[in-house]
């Protein structure tokens, strides 16, 4: 007798993906108005904040911490934590 993988469960099984920790909003003009994007990892969170102001296709980008809600990345409000606080 051959037994699937997952059948019978009575509990789906955990994500293959972890949950997203930060947030990416990005203020852009019209017509393309606010993004948001959500990652896992803060180094590329920041890494696309940084390059989406470098090529001028926001005019304000900010990276928040989801757990508390801290602004960690935010040039227009003066914010740059260093890595070893995100």
């Amino acid at each position: 007798m051959i037994r699937l993988a997952g059948r019978g469960r009575q509990t789906p099984p955990p994500p293959i993906w972890p949950e997203d920790r930060y947030e990416v909003v990005c203020e852009r003009d019209e017509p393309h108005g606010n993004t948001r994007d959500r990652y896992h990892f803060p180094r590329y969170a920041v890494r696309l904040a940084r390059d989406l102001e470098t090529t001028g296709l926001a005019r304000r980008v900010r990276v928040v911490r989801l757990s508390d809600g801290t602004v960690i990345y935010d040039r227009v409000g003066g914010v740059d934590l260093p890595a070893d606080e995100w």
